[in-house]
C-alpha cells in the first residue's frame, strides 16, 4: 500500500497577471497514525512501503527517530552507509526531473534511456553497498560494511553525468564561477541541462518567480517537540509565524550561486542552477567518510525521538514516541507541506507571474517543477 495524494493549484488571472493562487492538497498527512500500536521493528518495515517517493529517506528518518527515542546511537559506518543510500536516492530524484521533465519543456522527447541507466546504477549501488541487508532496521542490518564504491560503478555513473548532464566532469562544472561562464556553457546546448538554462536565459526568465522568502533554519529538537504538540502543524507548518522554504536552493552555495542570487534572487535560473550544483556535490561525495552521528540523548524527551533527513525536495522530519517497545505516536512532516503551503513559496512565486494565459501556464509549470512537489498536481487557470 502506498500513500500519496495530489495537489490542486488554481491560478485566477486578471488583466494579464495572477490575481490569486489557491493550493489545495489531498495528501494524507496523518497517515503515519497507521504505525500507532505497532512494534518499532514492524513500523520500520512499513515506512518505506508506504511511500513510493523518497522511500529511502523516509526509512532513514524513521530509524533515526526510533533510535533516538530508544536511546540508541548507530555506529559511524552504519550512519555513513545510510547517508550514502539517501544521497543516491536524491540523485535519482533530481535526474528524474532532468531526463523526463526538462526535455518536455523544450519540446523534446523524454530521455527514458538515460533515466533507465540512472535507475540501474542506483539498483546496483544499493545491492552492492548493503549486500542485501537492510541498514534502516533497528539497530541496522549491515553485515560487513564496506563503504568503498566499486570502481566500475563509480565510473559508469560519472560518465552518465559527464555526458548527459554537465558535458564535463562534475568537479569541472562546479568551477563555473560567474554568470558569463554560465551563459557560455548554456549556449553550447550540449546537454538537456544546458539547453534548459539557455532557454530560460534567452526568454528573459532568469528572475521568474523572484520573491522575498525566508528559508527553513536548522530545527532544534526541543523547539520541534513544542510545535508538534499541535497536530495541525504538520498540515500547514510555519516557523516563527512565517512560511518557510526548504529545497536545494536553501542548502547549497557556491560563488556562482552567490552572484546569481544577487542578480535574480530566488528566481527560476537560480533554482535550476542550485539543482545542478547539488547533483554535482552529491555525486562527488556520494558516501561520506564521516558524518555527525546524532547523539541518542540529545533532544530526547520522554522516550521521544526526532529524525531529520535532507531529501531532494527539502527537509524531511519524523517524530516518534516509543512506549514499552511499541510506537505510541508517529508524525511525519514532508517538505511539500512547507513549500506548497497555501501561503508558501510556490503560491507567492506563482502570484508574481504576468503575461498571456499561455505564457503564465508555461511559467507556472516551470516554477512548480523547479520547486518540485513529491506528488502529482493539477493546474487550473481561470480568467
Amino acid at each position: 500500500m502506498e500513500i500519496e495524494g495530489r495537489l490542486t493549484i488554481n491560478l485566477n488571472l486578471s488583466s494579464g497577471s495572477v490575481a490569486s493562487v489557491e493550493i489545495g492538497s489531498s495528501r494524507p498527512v496523518a497517515a503515519s497514525r497507521l504505525f500507532h500500536g505497532k512494534s518499532v521493528e514492524d513500523a520500520l518495515q512499513m515506512v518505506p512501503m508506504l511511500f513510493s517517493i523518497c522511500g529511502t529517506a523516509q526509512a532513514c528518518a524513521g530509524v533515526k527517530a526510533c533510535e533516538q527515542a530508544m536511546g540508541i546511537e548507530p555506529e559511524l559506518p552504519v550512519a555513513c552507509l545510510r547517508q550514502g543510500l539517501v544521497n543516491m536516492e536524491s540523485l535519482r530524484e533530481h535526474l528524474w526531473r532532468i531526463f523526463l521533465e526538462w526535455p518536455e519543456f523544450l519540446g523534446e522527447e523524454p530521455q527514458k534511456e538515460n533515466m533507465s541507466k540512472a535507475l540501474d546504477i542506483q539498483k546496483r549501488f544499493n545491492a552492492t553497498m548493503t549486500k542485501e541487508h537492510n541498514p534502516f532496521l533497528h539497530p541496522g542490518e549491515t553485515g560487513d560494511i564496506e563503504l568503498q564504491i566499486p570502481d566500475e560503478l563509480e565510473q559508469q555513473f560519472g560518465e552518465l553525468l559527464q555526458q548527459m548532464v554537465f558535458a564535463m566532469p562534475a568537479s569541472g562544472w562546479l568551477e563555473i564561477g560567474d554568470l558569463d561562464e554560465l551563459i557560455t556553457w548554456a549556449a553550447s546546448r550540449a546537454t538537456v541541462t544546458a539547453r534548459m538554462l539557455d532557454s530560460v536565459i534567452r526568454d528573459g526568465w532568469s528572475d521568474l518567480g523572484k520573491i522575498v522568502m525566508k528559508v527553513l533554519p536548522d530545527l532544534e529538537s526541543e523547539q520541534l517537540y513544542r510545535v508538534l504538540e499541535d497536530e495541525n502543524f504538520i498540515q500547514r507548518p510555519k516557523w516563527a509565524g512565517e512560511c518557510r522554504e526548504t529545497s536545494s536552493l536553501t542548502r547549497v552555495e557556491t560563488p556562482l550561486l552567490q552572484q546569481l542570487r544577487s542578480l535574480y534572487g530566488n528566481g527560476l535560473l537560480v533554482r535550476l542552477v542550485a539543482r545542478l550544483t547539488e547533483i554535482a556535490h552529491l555525486s562527488i561525495n556520494l558516501i561520506p567518510a564521516t558524518i555527525n552521528v546524532y547523539l541518542s540523548e540529545m533532544g530526547r524527551v520522554n522516550n521521544s525521538g526526532i529524525g531529520q533527513v535532507a531529501t531532494a525536495r527539502g527537509q524531511l522530519l519524523h517524530r516518534v514516541d516509543v512506549t514499552d517497545g511499541s510506537v505510541s505516536r508517529y508524525q511525519i512532516l514532508a517538505p511539500t507541506e512547507w513549500n506548497f503551503h497555501p501561503q508558501g513559496v510556490v503560491a507567492r512565486s506563482l502570484n508574481s507571474l504576468k503575461g498571456s494565459k499561455e505564457q503564465i501556464e508555461r511559467q507556472a509549470r516551470l516554477l512548480i517543477s523547479a520547486v518540485d512537489p513529491c506528488v502529482g498536481y493539477e493546474l487550473q487557470i481561470s480568467d
